[in-house]
Formats: C-alpha cells, structure tokens, sequence
C-alpha cells in the first residue's frame, strides 16, 4: 500500500505518521503491528486515494500468496485447490484483510468464494471490496498459474467511472451490483494439483499457523476473554449477541472489534468448535452424530465438511489416528 502511494505521488511517510505506524515495519520482515493500527492505516490511505479510479483495485493485484508468510506457503503445499482453500478458510485471521470468506460448496466440491464485509465497518467497505477484486484474483492465480479457471466475478460494488477494461485486467467477466461477492469457479477446479503440493510442507506450515493463530489471544486482553466465554459454554454456543452481553460490549461493537483484528466472531466459533471436536474425539466414546449435536450442528454431515475443513480429513480418520 506504501508502495502504491509513492507511485501516485502521494506523501507516504505522512499516511503512516497520521497512522502512527513506525517507517521501520517497511523494512523488517518481522515486524508486526496491531489490528487497531492497521485499521487507522487503512483509513487513512482510504482518505488519500478515494479520487484515483482503479487505484484500490489495482492495489489488491500487487497482493502475491506469498504476501500471507505462512499462511500462503501452507496454501501452495495443500495437494489441491480444494484443500488449499480449507487451509485459507481455517486460518484466515492470518490474513491482512477485515473481511470474512468462505467457500461454497455443491456435492462436496467447491464451487465458489465468497467474500462478506458485514462486520467490517461500514465507512471501509467500497475499499474492501474493490481491494479484494484484485487480491483474491491475484490469491486464486498464484494457486493455479498463470490464471486461475475462474468463471465469473459478482461483486456488490456498483460499476465505477472508468472501470470499462477491468474484465481484462481480471481476466474474468465481473458482474457488478450482485447481492454477494464471490469468485464463481470452472467444473472441477477444486481438484486440481497445487504446484508446491507437498504433505510435509502443508503439515509444517499448518503447524507454524495454528501456532501464531493460538498465541493472538494472550496478547489481547478482551479477545481472550470472548475465548473463554466460548469454551466455559456447556451446551453449544452463544450468539454474537450473547457473547457481547458477557463482555459487557454491544454486539456491533464485539463485531466491529473482531473485525479490527481481522477476525470475526465465525471464525472464533470455529476456533473454539475445532478445538473442543478435537477433545470429544480424542478424549471419549461418543459417536460422531453426538458430538456434532453438542457442537451445535443441524446435521452430522455439516460437521463432518467443517471437521476436514479444519484439520484437512473427516472426523473419524482423525479419531482413528489419534488413538
């Protein structure tokens, strides 16, 4: 983004100023900063661009799946676009963006991407959208170079001013004014081969994100807290609105809060989902219908899909290996 702006002639080391982020986070591959700052970065570049046409769709193509460290190496190592996805949709809180995708799925394959930005706030969300027209593109392409087998684009965005050749620059047909973005794939695009696919990677990599993913909540006072009013409840879990009632927040404040540490309250339930499947399954004799009904699932069948999305096989291959 600081690159974007130097090549529009825009004064970058006063965007990061009035963000208050450090120049030095340019320059070191470890540096992190926090939820909070990105946000107050984000709006700030939002301020400085909002007049280029183009500009944040142009932005979100210079986002390569290595951007994402681990996250898009554990990606590329998957066996295939399917399970690439799975890794992306488990770990996604490792991403740099405030909206929440996941992948819709038709007879067991995928079938499409969906992007929502429901729980970002409001005064942020043209600039999500547009961004991800060029960065999940540019995500899916890299999964499958030189271009991915994409069949269309829907996005929410209306059509902007000067946006006539973005169809080219996208390499897919882009339907505007849709009631849900998304990234509609060809036949059978989940089962093909990823080009770094190697089982030891995945696992290396999956590992190295499940462990940054499991130390974010000891560095947050009030997200560890929403943690263990997940984990202390014994039945299910509450909604968003429950929760933030235990946190004494409002539920759009928790939202928009989550959304500020790029994460959502989905993805957290899934979190807390997972790790307590992996307890009931390798902890006790309850069969897999019972388990999935006291995780909150309508059906055995959703809780099996989740369960593969979240460890990469079913349920009862994991129980089976873990015994």
């Amino acid at each position: 983004m600081c690159a974007v702006l130097r090549e529009s002639n825009i004064d970058a080391a006063g965007v990061m100023a009035e963000a208050h982020v450090d120049p030095s986070v340019l320059t070191d591959p470890k540096a992190e900063i926090d939820g909070n700052t990105e946000l107050q970065f984000q709006r700030a570049f939002i301020a400085v661009t909002r007049h280029i046409p183009g500009l944040w769709m142009r932005t979100g193509l210079r986002y390569r799946v290595m951007s994402y460290g681990p996250l898009g190496l554990a990606v590329l190592a998957a066996a295939n676009v399917a399970e690439g996805l799975e890794v992306m949709g488990t770990f996604q809180a490792l991403t740099f963006s405030l909206m929440f995708y996941c992948v819709e799925y038709q007879d067991g394959a995928p079938i499409a991407l969906l992007a929502d930005d429901s729980h970002a706030p409001e005064e942020y969300h043209e600039f999500l959208q547009e961004r991800a027209l060029g960065a999940v593109t540019m995500f899916l392409n890299d999964m499958q170079p030189p271009r991915f087998p994409i069949v269309r684009i829907e996005s929410r965005l209306h059509r902007p001013p000067g946006w006539e050749n973005c169809e080219a620059v996208l390499g897919a047909p882009v339907l505007f004014d849709a009631p849900t973005t998304r990234w509609v794939f060809a036949p059978g695009a989940g089962s093909l081969p990823l080009p770094m696919a190697s089982p030891v990677l995945e696992e290396t990599y999956r590992d190295l994100c499940a462990q940054l993913i499991d130390a974010a909540p000891n560095r947050d006072e009030l997200l560890s807290r929403l943690y263990e009013v997940m984990v202390r409840s014994s039945r299910g879990f509450p909604d968003a609105r429950s929760a933030a009632s235990a946190l004494g927040i409002s539920e759009r404040s928790l939202h928009r809060w989550l959304a500020a540490r790029g994460t959502s309250f989905g993805t957290v339930v899934d979190q807390v989902r997972f790790q307590r499947a992996q307890e009931m399954l390798t902890k006790s004799a309850l069969k897999i219908d019972r388990i999935a009904e006291m995780l909150g699932f309508a059906e055995t069948a959703s809780f099996s899909r989740a369960f593969k999305r979240w460890s990469g096989m079913p349920p009862t291959a994991f129980r089976v290996m873990s015994r």
